[in-house]
């Protein structure tokens, strides 16, 4: 039987992943490897750090489907000396592995069919936190892009302040070059978020999966084009030695750059990035950063632009919390079952104390002035409550976001003018009184909580991007006025 191109070109691509193999085994340490095998299902292997290198992994998830990312896991994790896991056989049963199910129902039933949705991710993290000792200081994945795909080298960050991402995204290019130099191998770019568009959906890593276990993270999306043939192993030299430099980063204490520092807890996890102009007493806040689609990301570009400090949870969720949403802002959690109604718990009164805490170490112990960033989804209008604001201070702030709104849009096509509402000059229906009464809203002198509208303000990426700018400028008029 003749052997056809496509198979010839698949065990091409495999030999070359096993000699790239042995050519990383034969330099590197020979550390113990350990297999775990999920209900025949599949099966994990996995590596501990060297001593000095605690807390730091590089992940295959899907190294079954794609050996070549296996092998550069590999030769990052050897030649680093950081743990290694790999996870095989899940992908061809369309099993998650570094994502749980994302719950969108209190009670999303639990799957023993095997040609239902399943996840593995439960086993994934505790395999993680057994590599680490509990702290997952530093996770990389490696995932294949299929041919066909776009050919930039995609990489989903978390944990990490824009500036860093700057650093990372030109230490690649920088190491890229350096290796490359006259060889005749393309030199493939990159597209770190959240400076560029990712093509493929990494919500699910950053407000669900191991990105958000993980205190920073780099999840790669590598092109197929770039794990075959020649590519292989100058690429497996190259983000090596980019994935030290990100270490390095990861490590440097300096502050010579924002930084984002963070708290991982059971159900979710805070990000605090401090006032870029050393500004006290004023924070934004996304406390629903993944409940309330698109805030966390709002949030952080509102930071970045205004140089406010920030603080973002993410996680907290009923995927996370049993079907509940943890208030965060408040130390209450709810069900979908009963949305108005909600109830304390002891897990709700300890995130919001650590919410609260973060608040006011971001505000360097007086939090004058606080903006809560929201999403909802039946009205199409910006509504904001407010606390220790006036009727008049109201109305000239509804004005002036007019003003703002209307000369951004004179630049923008297809995007449209969304109304603001504010109290107490306007009626509104959300008047956010349970983080007024027993939140964060009543522990600063003055407090906006603002809901952004997902049909309209949030609708496309254009107009989130229109109405994150129109936001950040209302938000620098407010501190002048109150100040007044």
């Amino acid at each position: 039987m003749r052997a056809t191109p496509a198979f010839r070109a698949m065990v091409t691509q495999n030999l070359l992943v096993l000699a790239f193999l042995g050519l990383i085994v034969g330099c590197a340490t020979n550390l113990p490897t350990t297999r775990y095998e999920v209900d025949g299902l599949g099966y994990f292997e996995y590596r501990e750090p060297e001593p000095g290198m605690k807390g730091m992994v590089v992940g295959a998830p899907h190294g079954g489907s794609a050996p070549a990312t296996v092998a550069l896991a590999r030769q990052i994790s050897e030649r680093m000396g950081i743990g290694f896991v790999a996870a095989y056989g899940f992908k061809s049963r369309q099993v998650s592995v570094e994502r749980p199910l994302i719950r969108s129902h209190p009670y999303l039933p639990v799957f023993s069919d095997f040609a239902q949705p399943r996840s593995v991710f439960a086993e994934f993290k505790e395999i993680l936190r057994r590599i680490t000792q509990l702290d997952i200081e530093f996770y990389v994945g490696i995932r294949q892009r299929p041919a066909g795909a776009s050919e930039d080298l995609q990489v989903v960050t978390s944990g990490f302040s824009i500036e860093e991402v700057e650093q990372i995204k030109q230490s690649y290019l920088d190491i890229r070059d350096r290796v490359i130099d006259s060889k005749a191998i393309g030199k493939m770019s990159i597209s770190p978020d959240p400076l560029s568009v990712i093509s493929w959906p990494e919500s699910g890593l950053k407000h669900h999966g191991v990105l958000l276990v993980a205190e920073k993270g780099l999840s790669l999306s590598v092109p197929e084009k770039l794990l075959s043939g020649a590519n292989l192993g100058v690429y497996g030299e190259i983000l090596t030695a980019w994935v030290k430099a990100v270490e390095r980063i990861t490590r440097d204490n300096s502050r010579q750059r924002p930084q984002i520092e963070v708290t991982v807890m059971d159900f979710g996890r805070l990000d605090l990035i401090r006032s870029r102009k050393g500004i006290t007493g004023v924070v934004i806040g996304a406390p629903h950063g993944t409940y309330d689609e698109y805030t966390a990301e709002i949030v952080e570009q509102l930071g970045y632009r205004t140089g406010l400090a920030t603080v973002i949870a993410r996680g907290f969720s009923p995927t996370e919390a049993g079907g509940w949403r943890i208030n965060v802002n408040r130390p209450t959690e709810k069900s979908y079952l009963t949305p108005d109604f909600e109830v304390s718990s002891s897990r709700s009164r300890e995130i919001f104390t650590a919410f609260k805490k973060t608040a006011l170490d971001a505000a360097g112990g007086n939090l004058r002035l606080h903006f809560d960033v929201h999403q909802y989804g039946y009205d199409t209008t910006i509504q904001v409550a407010t606390v220790g604001v006036d009727a008049r201070q109201a109305l000239r702030i509804k004005e002036a976001y007019k003003r703002i709104r209307d000369r951004l849009l004179i630049d923008t096509i297809g995007t449209d003018p969304v109304d603001l509402l504010i109290e107490p000059f306007d009626q509104i229906e959300i008047g956010a009184w349970p983080a007024k009464y027993r939140g964060i809203l009543g522990l600063a002198r003055q407090s906006f909580h603002i809901e952004l509208p997902l049909h309209s303000a949030l609708r496309s990426r254009e107009s989130r991007e229109l109405y994150t700018s129109v936001i950040a400028e209302l938000i620098g008029y407010v501190q002048k006025e109150l100040a007044k």
